[in-house]
Parts: C-alpha cells; sequence; structure tokens
C-alpha cells in the first residue's frame, strides 16, 4: 500500500523516528495511529517507511500533546500550521545546496537554535548584573568623594584655627616677656627715648 508520493529523500522507520525524537517506539506507533489522517508513508512488505519530514510531525504533536488540546484539536492546528510553518523549515538551504538534509542535521539545527537562546539569555543576565554592580560602585566612589571633601574642609578649618592659635601664642609670649622684665627695664624702654642722658 502506497500513501502519498514516494520521496526521493531518505525515508525513515519508526525505530529511526523514535531515535530521532527521543520518543520510544510504542509512543510513535501510538501517535502515528491517533493522527493518522497527518502521516503518509508507504509499505514494504510489513514495513512503513515515513518521509523525513514526519519527524517534525511527531515534534509538533508532542508539543501540542502536552499543552493540553484534545485530538481533534492537535489535528486541526498542525494541518492549519503547516502552511505557516513552511517557511522555517530549511528548505532555502536545501534549494541553495541542491542536496536534502539529513534529519539529524535539522535537530542539531534545533538544538542549537534552543542552545544559543539560553546563551543569549545568560548573556543578558550577565550584562543587567554587571550593569548593576557598575552603578553600585559609581554611588560607592561618589561617597567616598564626599567624604573625602568633607574631609578636606575640614582640615583647612583646623589649619586656620591653628594660625589663630599660632597668633595668639605669639601675642602672649611678648606680653610674657614685657611682665617677666625688671620694672627699671620697662621704665627705661617706656622713657628712655624722652629722658636719655645728655
Amino acid at each position: 500500500m502506497v500513501r502519498g508520493s514516494i520521496m526521493s529523500e531518505k525515508e525513515l522507520k519508526i525505530g529511526d523516528i523514535a531515535h530521532l525524537t527521543g520518543l520510544s517506539e510504542q509512543d510513535v506507533r501510538r501517535l502515528i495511529q491517533t493522527y493518522d489522517s497527518l502521516f503518509t508513508y508507504r509499505t514494504i512488505g510489513p514495513v512503513r517507511l515515513f518521509p523525513q519530514k514526519t519527524v517534525k510531525i511527531v515534534q509538533e504533536l508532542m508539543d501540542l500533546s502536552r499543552k493540553g488540546l484534545t485530538p481533534e484539536e492537535v489535528t486541526t492546528e498542525v494541518k492549519s500550521g503547516r502552511k505557516a510553518a513552511a517557511p522555517e523549515e530549511p528548505a532555502p538551504e536545501v534549494e541553495r545546496t541542491g542536496v536534502p538534509l539529513p534529519p539529524e542535521v535539522v535537530l542539531d539545527l534545533r538544538v542549537m537554535q534552543e542552545t544559543l537562546a539560553r546563551q543569549e539569555r545568560r548573556i543578558a543576565q550577565m550584562a543587567a548584573e554587571l550593569e548593576r554592580v557598575q552603578e553600585e560602585r559609581r554611588k560607592e566612589a561618589d561617597r567616598h568623594r564626599e567624604t573625602v571633601n568633607r574631609l578636606e574642609e575640614r582640615l583647612d578649618k583646623h589649619q586656620r584655627d591653628l594660625v589663630v592659635v599660632a597668633e595668639w601664642v605669639d601675642y602672649f609670649d611678648g606680653q610674657l616677656d614685657e611682665v617677666s622684665r625688671p620694672v627699671l627695664d620697662r621704665v627705661r624702654r617706656a622713657f628712655g627715648t624722652e629722658h636719655g642722658p645728655d
């Protein structure tokens, strides 16, 4: 029995699909039986051979089933989304090279995209953390500058106070010298220029 057209690409057995999707063969058979209208295949004796796009369909079915949709809703979703999803498939690459991509490469691309998305999220988190640390350092530097400015102002004030104190000390030293001189010397000094010897 042949369903759909016979593909020139490498065809997959149920075991291949299970290996590529990470599901058990029993789960793959159950999905194919439940959503039979979504799959094309051809048979050689008891063996069914599926086109490579079956891997993507099985993955879509698993993703939609995890969202809690009924089989009818899942079928509608997959059928309605096939035309919209077509540009996301690796068809442009096939057209450029002229060689169809094996399913392993398609899956690797998906894994790489997911890994890249995780890395981008991590980079964004690290950039935000770096910006937060830099902002904290700027605030800390501002606080240090304010503290240094206050200390410099206090030092200037103390130096001005010291100048005033030094002037007072000089004044009192002079006064003490005057007080400690003998009375006769003070009188002579005070009147010496007016009543000098003849």
